[in-house]
């Protein structure tokens, strides 16, 4: 889509209150051991960057069983098949996908593609994606390419997970264990997956070249000393705005370009925003607002971010420019548009992690028994992962 638009509500994150300060940084204590400390999504957000570097430097054995699968014939559309945040994080790589792969790509939750969205054949390259190898739909997905005598394909970070059993290939998109449900790493480590699978898989091709190859990859590692700099941006936006986030109640999102994927799934064309959701904003309501790498559009989120001001004192812009404003939340890397999901992931989880904090919302003594009636996960799913 042209112009994305994300309407959430800031709920409650299950994270260890002493793991992080009110005035937005890590705390520095001691721990008896490093295996029993509990890690926060905090901790995955600072951990991103280098396990990024990581992955862009070990780029051609990473990604070659995927490269090669997909370079054994001339197909006419890739399918990515995956929910949740795994979902999100292809959305982020979509873009680049089509871009550098010059192929129709869809991302497709699996419900619908076993249900609605599954008149595939053989033309189309499919993977399905599940950061634990466990969730129940995307089991199902690779079940009916299992029936339909199609290859299976499954991307995860535990290749001893239920994957292994039902794909023909499984891979290790190079995210290791992130313990913490709402997942952070695992994010922005498979929307690199992706990119860095076009690009190998081109170059071995001989559709790109090894500089355009190289271009590319040093355009991801910019994206992660933007990702440095915008933590350290959204951390001092939190010691001066903590008031404002001790106050949000709902939030609206909104981007363009490459950042539906940013945004979450629940996205909106541009006039839809202004013609629908944007009716009842109120001053309880906050606008977080991420410029693209398109000119035209950042006009018009721009204008968006500026007319909100006038229903209540506390929108946020994020960019990728230089800016003096306290109310930005910026870097001084400047990026292509679709290689920003890389870096803009970092900023969204320090702000629901603060909120969420001061919120305090506990989960409902319901929720356990809806669990239990609707599985997400295999039984083979490690308890210490937590419920999600």
């Amino acid at each position: 889509r042209d112009f994305s638009f994300a309407y959430i509500f800031i709920t409650g994150i299950l994270v260890n209150p002493r793991d992080y300060n009110y005035n937005g940084t890590i705390k520095k204590r001691e721990r008896k051991m490093a295996e029993e400390k509990k890690l926060s999504m905090i901790d995955y957000v600072v951990e991103t960057p280098a396990q990024v570097l990581k992955n862009v430097e070990n780029s051609y054995e990473l990604t070659r069983i995927l490269a090669e699968e997909y370079n054994k014939k001339d197909y006419k559309r890739m399918i990515v098949v995956a929910c949740g945040s795994s979902h999100n994080g292809s959305l982020c790589a979509k873009p680049f996908l089509h871009k550098v792969l010059k192929k129709e790509v869809e991302v497709v939750p699996p419900f619908n593609f076993v249900h609605f969205l599954n008149d595939f054949d053989d033309d189309d390259f499919i993977v399905v994606v599940s950061q634990s190898g466990r969730s129940t739909n995307a089991i199902e997905a690779l079940e009916l390419l299992k029936a339909k005598g199609h290859r299976t394909i499954g991307i995860t970070s535990d290749v001893n997970s239920d994957f292994k059993d039902i794909c023909d290939l499984t891979i290790n998109w190079g995210v290791g264990v992130e313990k913490v449900g709402y997942v952070t790493k695992g994010v922005v480590t498979l929307a690199l997956y992706f990119m860095l699978f076009a690009v190998e898989a081109q170059k071995a091709n001989g559709s790109i070249t090894a500089e355009e190859a190289d271009a590319y990859k040093e355009e991801f590692r910019k994206a992660m000393q933007a990702h440095e700099e915008l933590q350290a941006s959204a951390h001092q936006y939190i010691e001066t705005h903590a008031k404002t986030l001790y106050n949000l109640q709902e939030l609206y999102v909104i981007s363009a370009g490459a950042n539906i994927g940013t945004v979450t799934e629940a996205a909106y064309e541009a006039e839809e925003f202004l013609h629908g959701p944007v009716y009842p904003m109120t001053p309880k309501f906050t606008l977080l607002a991420y410029e693209t790498g398109s000119k035209a559009a950042n006009e018009r989120i721009d204008a968006i971010y500026e007319a909100s001001k006038g229903i209540n004192e506390h929108s946020i812009l994020v960019k990728c420019q230089h800016s003096e404003d306290p109310d930005v939340i910026s870097t001084d890397v400047e990026l292509m548009d679709e290689v920003m999901p890389l870096a803009y992931l970092a900023v969204a989880p320090l702000l629901a992690d603060f909120a969420s904090r001061q919120l305090s919302v506990a989960e409902h003594p319901l929720l356990k028994e809806f669990e239990a009636k609707v599985a997400t996960k295999s039984k083979k799913y490690p308890k210490e992962f937590g419920e999600w």
